[in-house]
């Protein structure tokens, strides 16, 4: 059975809005919030912004994409201090610092050169979200590794780095065959960006949790 076209259009509402949800928790708990969540509460912030501006050239009709390709490498810049900080590692530290530098200097040469800013920046997606995937898998490692967290379910990091996997796991498959949805009917290509909407839910949703528990504690541990 098919789920109707209504459906998937208030999935995408929902998620466009949804991003209100650990905002509104992050703000009420501001004086609480540490390094990371500070940080996280930054990115939301800025995503909150890039979206409505987005929405509203669309909405006058306007190329809104050049926007993606500012807010990608902002994106991820902010993820990768927020795994610099969930590092103790001095080697990891390291990684994650020239990869963050490597990003941004190829995000720039694909905006420039491959992928100009009227288009979509399906390369700088690809590539972040692969990176992304690699942090998130490499902390949980650590984690089960070290076997120093007793309860997984009261650890803001835990749920943070799930936001993370869930998110780009997802997300690399549709920034990866972008392209291949222009030859999909309108249906199907509703269908796509709900199932999407669904993971992006599920993204604030893990967030929220990250700046509710343990906002007073330090998170890395």
């Amino acid at each position: 059975m098919f789920l109707s076209t209504q459906f998937y259009d208030l999935i995408i509402k929902i998620a466009q809005v949804f991003i209100i949800v650990p905002l509104v928790i992050a703000f009420w708990r501001f004086k609480y919030l540490n390094k990371i969540q500070l940080l996280l509460l930054g990115l939301l912030v800025i995503s909150a912004l890039t979206s409505t501006v987005a929405r509203y050239l669309w909405s006058i009709k306007e190329n809104n994409l050049y926007l993606l390709h500012y807010y990608t490498v902002i994106e991820f810049c902010c993820w990768a201090a927020i795994f610099y900080l969930f590092f103790e590692s001095v080697f990891m530290k390291r990684i994650i610092f020239w990869i963050g530098i490597g990003y941004v200097a190829f995000a720039i040469v694909n905006s420039v050169f491959w992928e100009t800013l009227e288009t979509f920046n399906t390369n700088s997606r690809s590539l972040e979200s692969v990176l992304l995937i690699f942090f998130s898998i490499a902390y949980y490692v650590k984690m089960f590794r070290e076997k120093r967290i007793s309860r997984l379910e009261y650890n803001a990091s835990f749920w943070v780095n799930a936001a993370v996997l869930v998110y780009f796991s997802s997300g690399f498959l549709l920034f990866e065959f972008s392209d291949l949805l222009l030859n999909l009917s309108s249906y199907k290509i509703r269908g796509v960006w709900g199932v999407h909407g669904i993971f992006l839910i599920v993204h604030y949703i893990l967030i929220t949790i990250g700046v509710w528990i343990g906002s007073d504690q330090k998170t890395s541990h």
